[in-house]
């Protein structure tokens, strides 16, 4: 039996494994919409930092990075940097964003932002930030796993056939078991990755030993010395992956944080205590590891190993394909399937929510029941597939433009959260012409005029949004009494009653 056919049986189980995780979660008794959801409010400090770091994990993690970095070499490990980014505004934002929330009863930012405001328009920017966000990267997840299936089995299953066998079992577990499934599968795929990418940091290291006969770290010297100096110095002003671009590129990409399918998980939390172990354990030191170390062996190391690739994405498939025995064949392979399986299924849930409360309750049957709005929930599951599927066939080469773009539009939501948890003066009318000048500048700057000054699309959009959002905000009336007094405050109030109760 060859490795890639103790892989489709691995497979096979590993997606029945989450499917049955699906159909165990839908027996789940749903009383409240965020029964089904957010899951009841019920992730402890385990499940929930692992379902946050599995949905940044992504195709571009374990594809991508290491494949880029195989081309440039260091001066592309300055962009890891919105990894401390997310860890820290994570840390800042995410207990109040939970506070007000839990208060409140929110379960989607559209009903946080629209009550906060007022007005139907704001709700409508966040669905439409949301879509620009979510299809794109699910479109994504799909096609790098019809990649993956292509390459490890050299060519006999086409991609597409492997895009439609992972967008199926999503569908399933999703369809069946909305948040809770999705959580209990990326908790352990998420242990799943961080073994694979252990086991594909070690067979590097093993291999370049191998092949150079020195030890790995005068072998990867040597290797980035044979390189030249850009391998390991920045470019000059103005280039690709200067200082600017890796700046502003840095704080697009911890843009996640802010976006409204990945800020939905905030509110599943049972405590807002669990965000520091997640920002700074699970996303600083872990994460960090598997940033700044794991890539960098690989990434660099492995042109110890390859020194041409057609297509640099597939720097850890050949390794995977070429060096690796039948057991870390296996958890590699599904350690890779496992970060695209996380991420489609993260956004998949929270996009299909987004859609059912934001458009279907509030504007077709605001008196749906519970049980009518998980159907919904559920319908929409395979609309936004459909969706992702369309993007990664009609726009097959526009892809990674379209994954780069979600991040610049995530990270426009940034003012609008700064708004409700710490800076009550920003108005309604500031926000709605921020996100939309920052989405124009974030097209503009792209597809008219690429990266000017060499700083990256995102960084322009915030930069114009946060300039639009605050003069605007200083000519217009800020948000009414009750919705301050509703968000503003209440994490002091909140946190103030429990010493107070504990000391009586």
């Amino acid at each position: 039996m060859t490795n890639f056919q103790m892989l489709l049986i691995a497979t096979v189980i590993y997606l029945v494994t989450c499917i049955a995780i699906g159909i165990w979660s839908s027996t789940k008794k749903v009383v409240k919409a965020s029964d089904f959801f957010l899951a009841g409010h019920s992730f402890g400090p385990l499940i929930l930092s692992l379902t946050m770091m599995a949905t940044v994990f992504s195709a571009w993690f374990i594809l991508g990075h290491q494949g880029t970095m195989w081309t440039l070499g260091f001066p592309y490990i300055a962009h890891f940097m919105h990894v401390p980014l997310l860890a820290l505004s994570g840390a800042i934002f995410f207990p109040r964003l939970w506070a007000i929330c839990r208060r409140n009863g929110y379960i989607t930012p559209s009903e946080l932002y629209g009550e906060y405001f007022g007005g139907d328009f704001i709700r409508i920017l966040v669905v439409v930030v949301a879509v620009l966000y979510a299809i794109p990267y699910v479109a994504l997840q799909l096609r790098g796993a019809g990649f993956v299936f292509n390459t490890l089995s050299g060519g006999e299953i086409p991609v597409v056939t492997g895009s439609i066998v992972l967008g199926i079992a999503v569908i399933l577990y999703v369809f069946l078991g909305g948040l809770r499934a999705t959580a209990i599968t990326d908790t352990i795929q998420g242990i799943l990755l961080l073994a694979a990418a252990v086991i594909l940091a070690v067979v590097t290291l093993s291999v370049v030993g191998q092949i150079t006969g020195k030890p790995f770290l005068e072998a990867f010297k040597e290797g980035i010395v044979a390189a030249g100096t850009p391998y390991y110095t920045l470019p000059a002003l103005g280039q690709m992956y200067s200082w600017p671009y890796i700046l502003s590129v840095s704080i697009v990409i911890a843009g996640i944080n802010f976006a409204p399918p990945y800020t939905m998980i905030v509110a599943s939390a049972k405590s807002p205590r669990i965000f520091r172990f997640q920002s700074f354990v699970v996303m600083s030191v872990i994460m960090g590891f598997m940033y700044y170390i794991f890539s960098p062996m690989v990434g660099v190391g492995g042109r110890n190993i390859i020194s041409k690739l057609a297509n640099p994405d597939s720097l850890t498939l050949e390794i995977v394909f070429n060096y690796m025995g039948p057991v870390s064949f296996l958890i590699t392979s599904l350690g890779i399937l496992a970060a695209m399986n996380s991420t489609a299924a993260g956004y998949l849930a929270n996009t299909s929510t987004i859609f059912a409360r934001d458009i279907y309750c509030r504007y077709i049957n605001p008196n749906a029941s519970p049980k009518k709005q998980v159907y919904i929930g559920r319908f929409m599951v395979l609309f936004i597939v459909v969706l992702a599927a369309l993007f990664s066939v009609v726009f097959l080469d526009l892809l990674t433009i379209l994954g780069s773009l979600a991040t610049s539009f995530g990270i426009q939501m940034m003012p609008a959260m700064l708004a409700v948890t710490y800076c009550p003066k920003i108005t309604r009318e500031g926000v709605e012409w921020g996100i939309i000048t920052g989405c124009v500048a974030v097209i503009f700057t792209y597809f008219i005029v690429r990266y000017p000054l060499g700083i990256h699309m995102g960084g322009w959009g915030l930069a114009i949004n946060f300039i639009v959002c605050f003069i605007i905000s200083s000519m217009t009336q800020k948000p009414a009494a009750k919705s301050l007094e509703r968000t503003h405050g209440i994490w002091d109030r909140e946190n103030f009653g429990a010493l107070e109760a504990k000391a009586k």
